[in-house]
């Protein structure tokens, strides 16, 4: 037995599936996964000692590569004075400080632990705020294992609809009443689901880069009938933003796409890799939280001193170095190298990019939708997977995950490229 295989055993005897996320299970591509003992930069490796040039990366947190020293640095000071107060701390101000510096006026921020406990926070504050029930989401977008929002939910499960059904066991059918999906991009479902329900809708959920079921980019009619339907019906718009928070922007995909939500949720990179969450939104909207307000919601760990200072040493690097336009050179070489080298074999890609998150559908054109995106060989994606490990690159153990670049990888461009020419070669 291997090494990995022998660790991978004593998972298995511990956690369900050997795993604490379905995702990290390699179902998807039919066979073990790997089990990791360290990472640094761009670079992730094994119990077994082989190295692979990570494009995973921890799906999306860290934007500067794993093990990044400044971050570091802070945990050690902040491992100093303590992991947990119960109360509020100064470090616990600055990071709110340093999001709000991002965020349009009159905003407020709460810190909290998951993207799933940040959507679910949005629409329960949602539902308060406005007084009405119903919610309405796109397909194939996931806003974490929230039970009122787990119904055709994206990668880990993989029309509108007024019977939704469930994408999991334990979720009641009675929930999809609450809930009306529509295609993303489709700009008339859009507004027939407003023309019919538009007094009952609280808010209008969605990821304005749809990274859940693979990237897919969001047509800009659509982005401005999101916002003008909500405003006319006064239903909320809020915006996913756990995956494309300051990941395809400074000021994310709101500020990239012009968009004014009223409430957009964070995640991954504003915790600078740690547990830790953020819901932010118009004053006016946040202050129905407690204790203010009469939605509630809390948690022993939100703003714990470990999250928010990882978060806070992300965030000002991310003020002091602005990696993006070196991101996206390195995105647009990436994205370019891989159409060529799929041309020239005859393969069917579309590669779909925003900023440094991409992915690669095995299909001739790019998806518009949960729906064609689904349209892929998956055969294809085993092989292209199977191939990467073979040549020392670590990729989404799914054809339904985004990949993410950081400026780790710009120091290793030349192997990068190289790198998917075999890839693509050998498939």
């Amino acid at each position: 037995m291997s090494v990995n295989s022998d660790f991978l055993a004593r998972a298995e005897k511990v956690f369900v599936g050997g795993v604490n996320s379905p995702v990290r299970s390699f179902r998807r591509v039919e066979g073990k996964p790997l089990i990791i003992k360290r990472a640094q930069g761009a670079f992730i490796e094994d119990v077994e000692g082989k190295k692979y040039l990570d494009l995973v990366m921890s799906y999306g947190p860290h934007l500067f590569g794993h093990h990044y020293d400044p971050i570091l640095k802070t945990l050690a000071k902040t491992l100093e004075e303590g992991l947990c107060y119960g109360m509020t701390s100064e470090r616990e101000i600055q990071w709110g400080e340093k999001m709000l510096s991002f965020l349009p006026p009159r905003w407020k921020v709460r810190a909290l632990s998951s993207g799933t406990e940040a959507c679910m926070t949005a629409i329960r504050l949602a539902r308060g705020y406005t007084g009405r029930d119903v919610i309405v989401k796109c397909s194939g977008h996931y806003h974490g294992h929230v039970d009122s929002l787990l119904f055709d939910a994206g990668s880990g499960l993989a029309t509108l609809s007024e019977e939704s059904v469930p994408d999991s066991a334990g979720v009641p059918q009675s929930l999809g009443k609450l809930l009306k999906i529509i295609p993303f991009n489709d700009v008339s479902a859009l507004e027939k689901v407003f023309n019919e329900f538009g007094e009952q809708i609280a808010a209008f959920i969605f990821e304005p880069i749809m990274g859940n079921m693979g990237v897919v980019l969001p047509e800009e009619n659509f982005l401005k009938k999101a916002r003008e339907l909500t405003q006319k019906h006064k239903a909320l718009l809020i915006l996913d933003e756990v995956m494309t928070g300051f990941r395809v922007a400074k000021n994310s995909a709101w500020g990239r796409f012009d968009l004014q939500p009223d409430l957009v949720t964070f995640g991954k990179i504003v915790g600078g890799g740690s547990a830790l969450s953020a819901l932010a939104g118009d004053a006016k909207i946040l202050d129905s939280l407690a204790p203010l307000g009469k939605v509630y919601q809390a948690g022993t760990l939100s703003g714990n001193p470990i999250g928010v200072s990882a978060g806070l040493a992300m965030l000002e690097e991310i003020d002091r170095c602005d990696p993006y336009p070196s991101l996206e050179k390195l995105g647009e070489k990436l994205e370019k190298t891989l159409q060529n080298v799929a041309l020239k074999k005859g393969i069917q890609l579309s590669v779909v990019r925003c900023a440094s998150m991409l992915s690669t559908h095995f299909r001739q054109e790019k998806p518009r939708n949960a729906v064609e995106t689904r349209d892929i060989d998956y055969e294809l994606y085993k092989k292209f997977f199977w191939s990467a490990v073979k040549h020392g690159v670590m990729l989404p153990p799914s054809p339904f995950e985004a990949y993410f670049l950081a400026t780790a990888h710009c120091q290793h461009e030349d192997q990068l490229l190289s790198s998917f020419e075999k890839i693509l070669s050998d498939i």
